[in-house]
């Protein structure tokens, strides 16, 4: 990948995986142990380094993977729930500080501080559920205290790395419009935008998100990263399933490898024409979920995004790759 042009990577860290760490209330859902946990993410920040590849690093703050509608406290974590809320959140705040701090010294200490941070997946829902909820009264400001925490701690030990707050949907300007309205009216720092563009689930073209960053960007005076782009190069997985994206949406490409290339043909070029230098990147996802024993959504789930990947089922690289080498030196 590297060599074809793509120059950051977006390694997901959670607090802890395997079978002693499922979702909350869930026993029989949880991630393979070892999978995106600290060592995990040292060693991938080692390897990208070794390949000149800046790293955007994502905190989940969960041991479960997290969207705006999941949110689990970490299972260490979770004495909280016996506390009034009150000191409930006095102590995750003081947990989302100190884990980002300490994890984040682990980075620097080894050579690979992150160009960028999120704080949070896709969280227009909120952290830390019940308590960093973002849709109640009670639940936005103690969101605010997490992001503030997260940030204070992330510029303490990086100055210069670059905090995301992100969510999803590209295209929503009522969800964008409140939910950043309401971060700034509580007072959190933060120093991009991140925002999720899928054609499938935000059903909008690439003209349509284009005019929709820049408005954006300019009525929060943000840059704005896009976190995630997927896209079918093969209308099933390769078990012959439905994949996670059930078509390609409104834009005019088929779920074939050339129309996945010359979706991000068109999608880079209109991200570089936005005013002002707008939209400073794109990360695809999924780019190596290839199929593999064991790989998938969860322990004992399939792979549902074979179909989105940038290597086909065999994990040869797929045209698509094109798309990032003619987007840094016109194709040579």
């Amino acid at each position: 990948m590297a060599e074809n042009g793509m120059d950051i990577v977006r390694p997901r860290l959670y607090n802890d995986t395997g079978p002693d760490h499922p979702r909350v209330g869930y026993p029989g859902h949880y991630l393979p142990e070892g999978y995106q946990d600290e060592e995990d993410i040292l060693d991938l920040a080692r390897r990208a380094t070794r390949y000149g590849m800046r790293i955007q690093l994502t905190f989940h703050y969960s041991d479960y993977w997290t969207n705006g509608e999941i949110q689990d406290i970490p299972k260490d974590w979770r004495d909280v729930t016996d506390l009034p809320r009150d000191q409930s959140v006095d102590k995750l705040e003081s947990h989302v500080y100190d884990y980002t701090r300490s994890f984040l010294q682990r980075m620097a200490a080894q050579g690979t501080p992150p160009a960028f941070v999120s704080l949070g997946n896709e969280m227009q829902g909120g952290l830390l559920f019940p308590y960093g909820y973002s849709y109640t009264a009670d639940g936005a400001p103690a969101l605010a205290r997490f992001l503030k925490a997260g940030y204070r701690a992330t510029k303490e030990v990086s100055p210069d790395t670059q905090v995301i707050i992100h969510i999803h949907d590209a295209g929503d300007y009522d969800e964008y419009r409140w939910f950043y309205g309401l971060l700034n009216q509580l007072g959190v720092p933060y120093d991009l935008i991140g925002s999720s563009y899928y054609p499938f689930w935000t059903r909008r073209d690439i003209p349509t998100v284009v005019r929709f960053f820049d408005t954006i960007s300019r009525e929060f005076n943000k840059k704005i990263m896009v976190m995630e782009t997927g896209i079918n190069w093969n209308p099933v997985t390769h078990e012959g399933l439905e994949g996670q994206l059930h078509d390609n949406g409104p834009v005019p490409y088929g779920e074939t490898p050339a129309g996945q290339r010359d979706f991000l043909y068109e999608l880079f070029a209109a991200l570089k024409s936005v005013p002002d230098g707008a939209v400073i990147g794109d990360l695809y996802w999924d780019p190596v979920m290839i199929p593999a024993p064991g790989v998938g959504w969860e322990v004992g789930e399939p792979n549902f995004v074979s179909n989105t990947t940038l290597f086909d089922f065999s994990g040869k690289a797929l045209p698509a790759l094109k798309a990032y080498r003619y987007n840094i030196d016109g194709g040579r």
